[in-house]
Protein backbone atom coordinates (compact mmCIF):
# COMPACT_ATOMS: atom_id res chain seq x y z
CA UNK A 1 0.00 0.00 0.00
CA UNK A 2 1.17 3.52 -0.66
CA UNK A 3 0.34 6.55 1.67
CA UNK A 4 0.73 9.82 0.20
CA UNK A 5 0.35 13.47 0.86
CA UNK A 6 0.85 12.79 5.33
CA UNK A 7 -2.20 10.83 4.96
CA UNK A 8 -2.49 7.92 7.63
CA UNK A 9 -2.51 4.43 6.77
CA UNK A 10 -5.63 2.50 7.97
CA UNK A 11 -5.67 -0.80 10.81
CA UNK A 12 -6.49 -2.38 7.99
CA UNK A 13 -3.68 -1.33 5.68
CA UNK A 14 -1.37 -2.21 8.37
CA UNK A 15 -2.82 -5.45 9.37
CA UNK A 16 -2.49 -6.63 5.65
CA UNK A 17 1.72 -6.11 6.02
CA UNK A 18 1.91 -7.55 9.37
CA UNK A 19 4.37 -10.01 8.31
CA UNK A 20 6.94 -7.26 7.63
CA UNK A 21 6.49 -6.30 11.36
CA UNK A 22 6.88 -10.06 13.11
CA UNK A 23 9.79 -11.55 14.35
CA UNK A 24 11.97 -10.43 17.94
CA UNK A 25 11.43 -7.03 17.96
CA UNK A 26 10.70 -6.21 14.48
CA UNK A 27 14.45 -7.43 13.20
CA UNK A 28 15.85 -4.24 14.53
CA UNK A 29 20.01 -5.92 13.91
CA UNK A 30 18.99 -6.86 10.26
CA UNK A 31 17.76 -3.16 9.62
CA UNK A 32 20.25 -1.15 7.35
CA UNK A 33 21.45 1.79 8.65
CA UNK A 34 19.53 4.02 6.26
CA UNK A 35 16.58 2.66 7.31
CA UNK A 36 17.50 2.48 11.20
CA UNK A 37 18.38 6.65 10.75
CA UNK A 38 14.94 7.02 8.97
CA UNK A 39 12.73 5.03 11.54
CA UNK A 40 15.04 7.19 13.92
CA UNK A 41 13.65 10.29 12.75
CA UNK A 42 10.24 9.25 12.42
CA UNK A 43 10.51 8.60 16.16
CA UNK A 44 11.71 11.98 16.77
CA UNK A 45 15.38 10.03 17.97
CA UNK A 46 18.70 11.08 17.17
CA UNK A 47 19.75 9.56 13.77
CA UNK A 48 23.53 10.67 13.84
CA UNK A 49 24.76 7.22 15.80
CA UNK A 50 26.94 4.66 15.01
CA UNK A 51 24.71 1.68 13.72
CA UNK A 52 25.31 0.08 17.15
CA UNK A 53 23.91 2.81 18.96
CA UNK A 54 20.90 3.33 16.94
CA UNK A 55 19.34 0.23 16.97
CA UNK A 56 20.19 -0.41 20.69
CA UNK A 57 18.40 3.23 21.12
CA UNK A 58 15.70 2.16 18.55
CA UNK A 59 15.34 -1.19 20.45
CA UNK A 60 14.48 0.09 23.80
CA UNK A 61 12.41 2.66 22.23
CA UNK A 62 10.33 0.31 21.01
CA UNK A 63 9.85 -1.56 24.14
CA UNK A 64 9.09 1.13 25.77
CA UNK A 65 6.13 1.94 23.66
CA UNK A 66 5.19 -1.67 23.86
CA UNK A 67 5.22 -1.66 27.54
CA UNK A 68 3.17 1.28 27.89
CA UNK A 69 0.83 0.16 25.13
CA UNK A 70 -0.07 -2.62 27.80
CA UNK A 71 -0.39 -0.34 30.47
CA UNK A 72 -2.58 2.09 28.15
CA UNK A 73 -5.15 -1.04 27.12
CA UNK A 74 -5.29 -1.55 30.91
CA UNK A 75 -6.18 2.01 32.03
CA UNK A 76 -7.93 2.97 29.31
CA UNK A 77 -7.71 6.40 27.30
CA UNK A 78 -10.07 8.08 28.74
CA UNK A 79 -8.48 8.29 31.66
CA UNK A 80 -5.65 10.25 30.20
CA UNK A 81 -5.82 14.28 29.92
CA UNK A 82 -5.19 16.31 26.45
CA UNK A 83 -1.67 16.95 27.32
CA UNK A 84 -0.62 12.77 28.25
CA UNK A 85 -2.40 12.09 24.81
CA UNK A 86 -0.45 14.44 23.51
CA UNK A 87 3.02 13.03 24.38
CA UNK A 88 1.77 9.34 23.90
CA UNK A 89 1.30 9.99 20.19
CA UNK A 90 4.64 12.38 19.58
CA UNK A 91 6.74 9.31 21.89
CA UNK A 92 4.76 7.07 19.30
CA UNK A 93 6.06 9.40 16.67
CA UNK A 94 2.92 12.00 15.53
CA UNK A 95 3.51 15.26 15.67
CA UNK A 96 0.41 16.22 17.35
CA UNK A 97 0.60 19.47 17.41
CA UNK A 98 -2.18 20.67 15.20
CA UNK A 99 -5.06 17.56 15.94
CA UNK A 100 -7.48 17.81 18.62
CA UNK A 101 -8.14 15.96 21.82
CA UNK A 102 -10.46 13.71 19.75
CA UNK A 103 -7.90 13.55 16.62
CA UNK A 104 -5.48 12.41 18.78
CA UNK A 105 -7.20 9.90 20.90
CA UNK A 106 -8.60 8.43 17.61
CA UNK A 107 -5.35 7.86 16.26
CA UNK A 108 -4.30 6.17 19.83
CA UNK A 109 -6.98 3.65 20.00
CA UNK A 110 -5.84 2.69 15.89
CA UNK A 111 -2.53 2.24 17.26
CA UNK A 112 -3.61 0.46 19.84
CA UNK A 113 -5.49 -2.17 17.92
CA UNK A 114 -2.51 -2.61 15.34
CA UNK A 115 -0.06 -2.99 18.46
CA UNK A 116 -2.29 -5.72 20.43
CA UNK A 117 -2.77 -7.31 16.35
CA UNK A 118 1.12 -7.35 16.33
CA UNK A 119 2.13 -8.41 19.68
CA UNK A 120 -0.67 -11.11 19.53
CA UNK A 121 0.96 -12.69 16.87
Amino acid sequence: FQVQGGARPQLAQLLAVRSLFSGSLLALNRLGVDHARALSQVLFLTPHLPAFFLRRRLRSHVLEIRQLDRALLRLGLGQLSEEELRAACYLRGLNSTHLGRAECRAWLEQWLGLSCELQGT
